[in-house]
């Protein structure tokens, strides 16, 4: 890969593969919606990243600024309404996730407009459903909101307009993906902000198992499917392994606050709870030899870091 075109970069996963893809001297247009509040966390003046004014309805209009390149790779990671507050209401927002189907089509078009031969598109554990073993790629579909149907609908739809028109199309399905810059409301982000402050938030027992995956190692899972994966092909990405959710937080609060202790217990499970959260990635790694650089500490670390550097 020479040049790349990136969307959502902004997110906490898109913002990783930018630097990814810099650290490794690959050029970078990373298209981002005009007054995204997100758009300061992209390196600032990197001689290989242009930054592009485009909103997701301007995928149909964009063609000719952008022409100029030949592109290797078009990563979508682009989804609205997918943080905030608003984000757990949104999966069930089904317009807002009709519209997130139509754009996910007209990036694709826009990919083929281009001249781009890869199409890589992220998507979503939520398209699985519950399970409660480690998922393989080959289990069935049981979505149980619009976010995860509206991501199955876009990964059958641009797989069938990238085969029509000769692009290679890979799906990588995220599951709990942590990192530096993060507006997910998410507890792992919620936590160490609140721990840096002095101040502590209730948790369940944390007895599900849960599956997280560094932000940075993801991307580079991502950039190795880019470079590796089968066209076609849907692809697990996360770090394969499980554990209570108890532990991954005693493990932050004895990276940030030591002398605290966690509130677990002090809230109650919805009865739709999820308490199993993890893939089988053995597809990942044969096709690509991926394996995770970071510990969850580190992580954590690096998380804390990165929010005592913010402005």
């Amino acid at each position: 890969m020479k040049n790349v075109i990136v969307t959502g970069g902004t997110g906490v996963t898109g913002n990783a593969l930018v630097r990814r893809l810099l650290q490794k001297n690959i050029n970078v247009t990373a298209l981002v919606r005009p007054g995204s509040f997100r758009r300061k966390y992209l390196p600032d003046g990197h001689p290989l990243l242009e930054i592009v004014d485009c909103g997701m309805d301007d995928y149909k209009t964009i063609t000719d600024r952008l022409s100029e390149k030949k592109y290797d790779v078009f990563f979508h990671l682009s989804w609205d309404g997918s943080t905030g507050v608003e984000k757990v209401d949104n999966r069930y927002n089904y317009s807002l996730q009709i519209q997130n189907v139509a754009y996910a089509i007209d990036a694709a078009e826009l990919c083929d407009r281009l001249g781009c031969p890869t199409f890589l598109m992220t998507g979503s554990q939520a398209e699985y459903g519950r399970k409660d073993h480690p998922v393989k790629e080959t289990d069935e579909r049981c979505p149980e909101n619009g976010y995860g149907m509206a991501k199955q609908c876009a990964e059958s739809m641009t797989r069938l307009f990238c085969q029509r028109k000769g692009i290679r199309h890979i799906w990588p399905i995220l599951f709990s993906v942590y990192g530096p810059n993060d507006a997910t409301e998410s507890l792992i982000d919620k936590t160490v902000r609140g721990l840096l402050k002095g101040e502590t938030i209730p948790y369940t027992e944390g007895i599900q198992l849960w599956d997280y995956l560094y932000s940075f190692d993801a991307a580079e899972a991502i950039i190795q499917l880019a470079e590796k994966g089968r066209g076609g092909e849907v692809y697990n990405v996360s770090q394969g392994v499980q554990r209570p959710l108890y532990e991954y937080i005693n493990e932050l609060f004895e990276e940030i606050a030591p002398d605290v202790t966690p509130r677990l217990g002090e809230v109650k499970y919805s009865d739709n709870a999820v308490m199993f959260l993890g893939a089988d990635t053995t597809k990942l790694k044969r096709d690509t030899g991926f394996s995770p650089a970071f510990t969850f500490k580190q992580g954590i670390r690096e998380i804390a870091e990165s929010i005592k550097a913010e402005p």
